[in-house]
């Protein structure tokens, strides 16, 4: 058997797996998953298909980061020059091929910290996905590749975190992996045939020469965009609701291949950097998206996921943030499928009969709790779009 490129003796920091594969419901695949920051980040280490022996590394995409930490001290990966794309706040869909032991090829799809998608208690990105394949069936002819892990974004009011977009769900090509040494390289649009109808991010510029952090006084250009992002951002502070462009990705193009640098604007960062404990909203999408990865996250699955970005003494200040949001977030997912079957039930529609339908989850529900009804059966609504 061939070396596990991670190490696989500290067990809280690796995700063992033995699962069927969705895709290819003939194949059980057993593994170990990497949760350790880095490139190999949510990569899979593949020993068997079919109780069979077959050792392969599988790349994740890995975690993106800013030029800068929280003490201010920045440092910007030396490059030829920087593509700019938009960046799209939703769930990270990875394609990928693995082969069993008789050579034969596979392809199937993952989120981050989970070897495929999955039909979880309170999110069946599955589903979401397979929805995606439906409207753009070429998918699974261009990714079917194993040079390449291909990346998406599944987002929209169906799959919504912080942005709230206009478009129920959809999906866009982020970048692609090199399957043979993890290297990250942008939508290669050139080669994408003009009639294949590929959702792909287009870039958004490209920046040469000053990039810098200018110890002149003056801004760097990573500033005044981070300005202009400014501008465009609307933020509803009471429903934690944000309208217009999360951000961009700069990819720092160099040998043809890319390192990935997160760039926002100065609100979104006060919301993450701010105090001595983390943020209500960096907590709040870390424990959504832990709902990518585990069915029922524990306090534990959300702080391995805070440290890739928080040290131990920020999440500790914030244990009882934590705790509350996570709390929140499993009741609510809880109670709203528990509503969900009631409202089915009653063949209700909220957008069309709201006097009716709230009508009677006040006369069989607690009357306090009608807001969080309404809220949640409009969520319920838009999923359904």
């Amino acid at each position: 058997m061939e070396k596990c490129p991670f190490d696989l003796t500290n067990k809280n920091q690796i995700i063992e797996f033995e699962e069927i594969d969705p895709y290819n419901p003939q194949n059980i695949v057993k593994g170990y998953i990497n949760r350790r920051q880095g490139h190999l980040y949510g990569s899979l280490w593949i020993t068997h298909v079919n109780d069979k022996e077959c050792s392969q590394l599988i790349y994740s995409a890995p975690k993106q980061h800013y030029p800068f930490d929280n003490q201010d001290k920045w440092i910007f990966p030396e490059c030829d020059y920087v593509d700019i794309y938009e960046k799209i706040d939703g769930t990270c869909v990875i394609s990928y091929t693995y082969r069993d032991h008789d050579d034969n090829i596979f392809l199937t799809f993952k989120t981050r910290l989970r070897p495929f998608l999955g039909k979880g208690k309170y999110g069946n990105f599955f589903e979401l996905w397979n929805e995606m394949l439906e409207k753009y069936p070429v998918i699974k002819i261009y990714v079917l590749d194993t040079k390449y892990n291909y990346v998406f974004e599944l987002y929209g009011k169906r799959n919504k975190i912080l942005i709230d977009y206009e478009i129920p769900l959809d999906a866009k090509l982020l970048f692609k992996i090199n399957t043979s040494n993890g290297y990250i390289f942008p939508p290669d649009l050139e080669n994408l045939i003009s009639n294949l109808d590929i959702p792909s991010l287009e870039t958004r510029g490209m920046l040469t020469g000053w990039l810098d952090y200018n110890n002149d006084g003056k801004k760097s250009r990573y500033q005044i965009i981070q300005d202009e992002l400014e501008k465009g951002l609307q933020i509803d502070e009471e429903n934690k609701i944000m309208k217009g462009m999360e951000g961009y990705v700069w990819y720092f193009m160099k040998d043809k291949h890319a390192i990935q640098i997160k760039c926002k604007p100065p609100t979104v960062l006060k919301y993450h950097w701010s105090g001595d404990a983390i943020p209500y909203e960096s907590i709040y999408t870390t424990v959504y998206n832990a709902f990518e990865n585990f069915d029922e996250p524990k306090f534990d699955d959300v702080v391995g996921l805070l440290l890739e970005e928080f040290d131990v003494g920020k999440i500790e200040k914030s244990r009882v943030r934590i705790e509350k949001i996570l709390g929140k977030l499993l009741f609510d997912k809880k109670y709203q499928s528990k509503l969900a079957e009631d409202y089915k039930r009653m063949n209700f529609d909220i957008n069309k009969d709201k006097a009716t339908c709230m009508r009677w989850f006040g006369q069989n529900y607690p009357k306090s709790e009608a807001k969080r009804i309404y809220n949640l059966l409009k969520q319920y609504e838009e999923k359904k779009k």
